[in-house]
């Protein structure tokens, strides 16, 4: 049952049409039990509108006593304008997130697209209750032809209320219910329209609270490949159960299997390199817009696209992809690769005999990147390693020498003897080195390049208390940053391998840059 009657939903039409009813408590509660004894952590409840089905309090009451970590409830406002309700809900002692249904960014489109006069005011006093009681809240949209303009007014309707995440969601038009042809082309907007309104919502964002979490759901990537790091297909694995043809709650099925079956690829999809993480487009969509839209991004357009590298996992997918039956260096056996594009790195996780580990990073390269080691392409950073011995500075060399095989990447600064100090743990991965020196060379390698210094090597002294860092000039000349522990700090020095006649702006700026990062801190 819904009280809107939203233009892409099934409930609002099936409740219009007389044919949606109240749905019992008791088997809801008996699914809730089911799910929690397979182990399920969190739930959602939605509709329809939830919370005017009349076992509401009894089912939210059921899934707190049964112990899920989260509860979201779904709603379109109707109930939580009121603050008495709020609190009623509040009263059960879950631990809730408010998922609120804007079904447009302004008044206009949103009761455009829900038919229901007053829906907008009674969404905008929810999230003033919610703020007032400190919850968390989220909102969802369908993006359709009436409320997708609207998008880019987003960032200034939902920041001031401290929402933390937004979801837009292509509409899947077996969602839908029972819809002439002419309704579902008036109903679906192409794909190419909403570039440049979910663009400019998503500048809105980066400007207003860098970082926000966007989500933009089901939109093929090649449509707008420079919005990639907000779009997502699928999601976390979730499962439903909804009302069956016969109004009996059906068996619990997987959301996001279910949700392709419906969608299709082009074979020119093979060639793009979001083929991995695209499901395609939805068949419906397909019929009514075609799908002269659905261009392959190649790894050429993609450099193009995105110079500053903000697709850094799309772009060193193909170096990645060269470790496949790498033979790695002893004592390690076993490589896997976990990609990670809302972060932005690709993560190794390599194991080997006598309980020897590795995990190690791979992010945006480039000045500043730091690490154990960079180009001008990517960084390699130790996240965490059983130790920081010669067999892990062993493994992150031939690493860096693969990954560079047949690449025409700049080396910035390259692995040596001090990799097991600049990683998440720092010292606790060194022996046989001073913390003080460590952190000395770190600053270095975050700082790096110095001007047209090229960066050939770090020797560190057996000891432990000494390291030098050769630094080559364009002329083949080289500098040496000496550091020697002394006392409670560390002294620095450089020489030249030759001396030098005439000015030497660049020289002398280069070299000082190199001092001023050791200074640092």
């Amino acid at each position: 049952m819904c009280n809107n009657r939203c233009v892409f939903c099934v409930s609002g039409q099936r409740t219009a049409m007389r044919e949606a009813f109240p749905i019992e408590a008791a088997p809801v509660l008996e699914k809730l039990r089911e799910g929690r004894s397979q182990g399920m952590r969190k739930v959602t409840l939605l509709g329809g509108e939830p919370t005017i089905q009349p076992g509401f309090f009894d089912v939210v009451r059921g899934a707190v006593a049964l112990g899920f970590e989260e509860v979201v409830l779904f709603t379109n406002g109707v109930k939580t304008a009121r603050l008495q309700f709020v609190d009623e809900v509040l009263a059960t002692g879950g631990n809730f997130t408010w998922r609120l249904s804007f079904q447009g960014a302004t008044a206009l489109s949103h009761e455009r697209t829900t038919k229901k006069l007053g829906s907008f005011m009674r969404l905008r006093e929810t999230m003033v209750n919610l703020r007032e009681r400190g919850q968390r809240i989220t909102v969802n949209m369908c993006v359709v032809r009436s409320n997708f303009a609207s998008v880019a007014e987003f960032p200034s309707l939902l920041l001031p209320f401290g929402v933390e995440q937004l979801h837009l969601d292509m509409v899947r038009p077996l969602d839908a219910g029972v819809r002439t042809d002419d309704e579902m082309r008036d109903m679906l907007p192409r794909y190419g329209d909403m570039v440049a309104p979910m663009t400019a919502m998503i500048e809105g964002f980066e400007r207003a609270r860098p970082g926000f979490d966007v989500n933009i759901g089901n939109l093929p990537y090649c449509i707008a490949p420079t919005l990639a790091p907000w779009i997502h297909h699928d999601g976390e694995s979730t499962f439903t159960v909804a009302v069956d043809s016969k109004d009996q709650l059906s068996e619990a099925w997987d959301k996001y299997e279910v949700k392709r079956r419906d969608k299709l690829k082009l074979a020119s999809c093979a060639s793009c390199v979001f083929d991995g993480q695209c499901s395609g487009v939805f068949e419906t969509y397909a019929r009514h817009h075609g799908t002269d839209e659905l261009v392959p991004v190649t790894v050429e357009k993609l450099v193009a696209l995105d110079p500053k590298q903000r697709l850094f996992v799309m772009h060193v997918r193909p170096l990645v992809a060269g470790l496949a039956g790498w033979a790695l260096p002893a004592p390690f056996t076993a490589l896997a690769v976990h990609e990670n594009s809302r972060d932005g790195e690709v993560v190794l996780r390599v194991t080997g005999g006598g309980g020897a580990f590795a995990t190690v990073a791979l992010r945006r390269g480039g000045v500043g990147a730091g690490g154990v080691a960079a180009t001008d392409r990517f960084s390699l950073h130790l996240l965490d390693a059983l130790d920081g011995g010669a067999a892990v500075v062993g493994l992150l060399r031939a690493l860096m020498a693969r990954l560079c095989e047949g690449d025409d990447a700049v080396m910035l600064h390259t692995v040596a003897e001090d990799a097991g100090f600049q990683s998440a743990r720092g010292a606790a991965l060194g022996r046989g080195v001073d913390w003080r020196l460590a952190q000395c060379l770190g600053r270095l390698r975050a700082r790096a390049p110095f001007g047209a210094l090229r960066w050939r090597d770090v020797l560190v002294a057996p000891e432990g208390r000494a390291a030098s860092v050769a630094l080559e000039t364009p002329d083949g000349n080289t500098v040496t940053l000496a550091l020697e522990v002394k006392g409670n700090g560390v002294a620095g020095s450089y020489r030249l391998a030759r001396p030098v006649t005439g000015p030497q702006t660049e020289l002398v700026g280069a070299v000082r840059g190199a001092m001023e990062a050791l200074r640092a801190g």
